[in-house]
C-alpha cells in the first residue's frame, strides 16, 4: 500500500468477485529493477515442492485462474514442471514477465503447449534507453517487444503493468500502448514494500497528472486501472482507480482471503464467506501498517493515514 492510499469500500454481496489468485514461485530473477520489493532476494529461491503445495492450497480452496509471480517465474529453473502440475487444476494460467525468455518463440511456445493463457507484461520505460535503464538489464526492451509480439502470434493474452514514479510519469506513451495492443494496462503507482522502503518520495500531484491524462487517451480503446493512486488526487477518475479493498472485484486482479495461508480448504465456503474472508485479509494488512506506526482511520469521506 502506498502512504497516502484513501478509500472506502463498503462490503457488497450482492457483486461477482475474482476467484484469481498470486502463486508465488520464489523471488528469483535476472533484473534489477530500481524500485523492486525483493532487491537483496534476487538469488533465491523457493523448492519445487514447496510451489506444488502453495498450487494445492489454491487449487483445493477453489481458485480457477492463477498468476504465476516472482521474481521472474519464467528463469525459475522449474518454470515447465510448474506448468505441468497447474494443468488441470486451474481454467486458466498466467504470470507476469518482463519477457526476457518469452522472446525466444521456441520457450514461449512450449510454454503455450503447456497451458500458458496470459501473460502481464513489465513495460517501465517508453524508449530503450529509459526502459533499461529502469530494469538494469540491456536489451531489455527489445527483448520485451519481441516476446509481446510472440504472445500475440500465439494467440497469448497480453496485459501491462508500469510502475510510475518520478522517472517515467511525464514520459507515459500512449501511442506505444496502444500499438502493443494490451487487453489492459495497469498503472502502478510505486509503493515502498519491503526492500523498497527507503525509496525517495513520491510527488503524487505529478505522477496522478501524468496517469490522469494517460487514461483520458486510452480509456475508450483499452481497459485501464490505476492501483494504489490517493483517491484525493483523482478527482473524476475514480471508477480507475483500486486499491486493496477494491481486489476482490476487479476480475483480473488476485484474491486477497488466500494470502492467509492457513485457511481450512476442506470446507466448502459460501460466497459471502468468501466476501468477508477478502475483507479481513485486507484488514490485516491495515494492522501490519498500524505496527509500523502508519495509522488509518475511517471516515464518511474516505480513509486517511497518519503515524501513530
Amino acid at each position: 500500500m502506498n502512504r497516502l492510499s484513501v478509500k472506502q469500500i463498503d462490503i457488497d454481496y450482492s457483486r461477482s468477485i475474482n476467484n484469481r489468485a498470486k502463486l508465488d514461485t520464489g523471488k528469483l530473477c535476472n533484473y534489477n529493477c530500481e524500485f523492486c520489493y525483493y532487491k537483496k532476494q534476487l538469488l533465491e529461491r523457493d523448492e519445487l515442492e514447496v510451489i506444488k503445495k502453495r498450487i494445492d492450497y489454491l487449487h483445493a480452496y477453489g481458485i480457477d485462474e492463477i498468476d504465476l509471480s516472482g521474481g521472474e517465474s519464467s528463469v525459475e529453473p522449474n518454470w515447465f514442471k510448474i506448468l505441468e502440475y497447474c494443468q488441470g487444476k486451474f481454467k486458466r494460467i498466467s504470470c507476469l514477465s518482463h519477457g526476457g525468455k518469452f522472446s525466444n518463440l521456441v520457450f514461449i511456445q512450449k510454454s503455450y503447449d503447456m497451458g500458458l493463457r496470459e501473460i502481464l507484461f513489465s513495460l517501465h520505460g517508453f524508449t530503450e534507453e529509459q526502459h533499461d535503464e529502469i530494469v538494469g538489464k540491456k536489451g531489455a526492451f527489445r527483448n520485451l517487444l519481441s516476446a509481446i509480439d510472440n504472445a500475440h502470434r500465439l494467440g497469448i493474452e497480453v496485459r501491462l503493468n508500469t510502475t510510475v514514479y518520478w522517472k517515467n510519469h511525464d514520459s507515459i506513451d500512449t501511442f506505444l500502448i496502444q500499438k502493443l495492443q494490451p487487453s489492459q494496462v495497469n498503472f502502478i503507482a510505486l509503493n515502498y514494500w519491503q526492500d523498497n522502503a527507503d525509496a525517495p518520495p513520491l510527488d503524487y500531484h505529478a505522477i496522478c497528472t501524468s496517469v490522469k491524462a494517460a487514461i483520458d487517451r486510452l480509456q475508450y480503446t483499452t481497459a485501464v486501472n490505476a492501483r494504489y493512486f490517493p483517491l484525493c488526487y483523482m478527482q473524476g477518475y475514480e471508477r480507475f482507480v483500486k486499491n486493496h479493498y477494491d481486489h476482490i472485484y476487479d476480475m483480473k486482479d488476485w484474491n486477497k482471503a488466500v494470502y492467509n495461508e492457513q485457511l481450512d480448504t476442506s470446507i466448502a465456503y459460501t460466497h459471502e464467506q468468501k466476501v468477508d474472508q477478502c475483507f479481513a485479509e485486507a484488514d490485516r494488512i491495515r494492522q501490519a501498517l498500524a505496527a509500523e506506526g502508519i495509522v488509518l482511520k475511517d471516515s464518511p469521506t474516505g480513509t486517511t493515514w497518519e503515524r501513530g
